[in-house]
């Protein structure tokens, strides 16, 4: 007779295995759900991240939004950030939602043939504007702290929302990017839309100077110049010229310095800084090194941009 003694042990082992791999699963995406909502005839995607605290119509909760760059997903901005937005969420208590762009990209405003969404004429702004609507249905949000930040395109896409709804988003924290210059007009308007710019002086994508955005020496649209969106934005919110200039201590030793330029003296309250990133490229403070320096520049490890772009959020009466 044969003994099934060491065969029923390894199945055993094998069950055991796989349920510690299932909690371990569900224990470390707690709170975040993937979901769909229905946008212009489109099933468009979204992580939601909520984590355990209680809310009321009196005890409303502040809604993050977090845009990926071109060619990337709303999961690949949870590993590029570290999942630290989740994590401060669930030290202050907001939701942060992950939306997903049509051919991973996201239509910013810049002229046609530039990416999946600019062909196919996405209106992104509708659709993240109803995801907004969607989100303020079903949770508890507080309309007057809705804010926005994003990467690459999806920094690009930050402006395009601060730019078209004022009334909705309070304040963008666009990073790698600058004002497209097609949507320039359109942000002129005054409007009380804080603002912080996390953006890296040798940045081989998008120039800190201003001018062609190229990906792979192909142009993908021009954007204004770091100082010219500040400038632009500043008069829209009204600052006095004043600034507060911090130098963050160089921790690293990386190649990159970090200096804050900050207004605020701003009418509504609102404020418009710039994190000066020299030496920094195309990359996420104190993030992933996704690709690498000689591809796409340093990353700095001098401030965390999470930790710095909540905190510039917070500050906002």
């Amino acid at each position: 007779m044969l003994n099934r003694k060491p065969k029923l042990w390894a199945c055993t082992a094998t069950f055991l295995l796989v349920l510690l791999l299932l909690l371990f699963a569900c224990a470390h995406s707690r709170g975040v759900a993937g979901n769909t909502l229905r946008h212009d005839g489109l099933e468009r995607h979204y992580i939601l991240y909520q984590p355990s605290f209680k809310t009321t119509p009196s005890n409303a909760r502040p809604l993050l939004m977090v845009l990926h760059g071109g060619g990337g997903t709303h999961r690949g901005m949870l590993r590029l950030t570290n999942r630290r937005f989740n994590e401060l969420a669930d030290r202050d208590g907001f939701f942060v939602v992950y939306p997903q762009g049509i051919d991973k990209s996201w239509n910013d405003g810049r002229p046609d043939k530039i990416s999946g969404a600019h062909r196919k004429g996405i209106d992104d702004v509708g659709f993240l504007r109803a995801l907004i609507e969607d989100l303020s249905v079903r949770y508890s949000i507080d309309s007057k702290r809705i804010f926005v930040t994003g990467i690459s395109n999806g920094g690009l896409m930050s402006y395009q929302l601060g730019c078209s709804l004022p009334d909705t988003i309070r304040a963008i924290a666009p990073v790698t990017a600058q004002i497209p210059a097609a949507i320039a007009p359109l942000c002129r308007s005054e409007s009380a839309v804080s603002l912080a710019v996390f953006n890296g002086t040798e940045d081989p994508l998008v120039p800190y100077n201003g001018g062609q955005i190229k990906v792979f020496r192909r142009h993908r649209g021009a954007v204004l110049s770091t100082d010219e969106t500040i400038r632009i934005w500043r008069q829209k919110n009204r600052c006095s010229p004043q600034a507060v200039i911090t130098e963050f201590p160089d921790v690293a030793a990386d190649g990159t310095r970090v200096t804050k330029i900050e207004y605020s003296r701003c009418d509504n309250e609102a404020k418009v800084a710039l994190y000066r990133i020299d030496g920094g490229g195309h990359t996420w403070p104190d993030g992933r090194q996704y690709l690498p320096v000689r591809t796409v520049g340093r990353t700095s490890r001098d401030v965390n941009g999470c930790d710095e772009i909540w905190g510039f959020f917070q500050s906002l009466k």
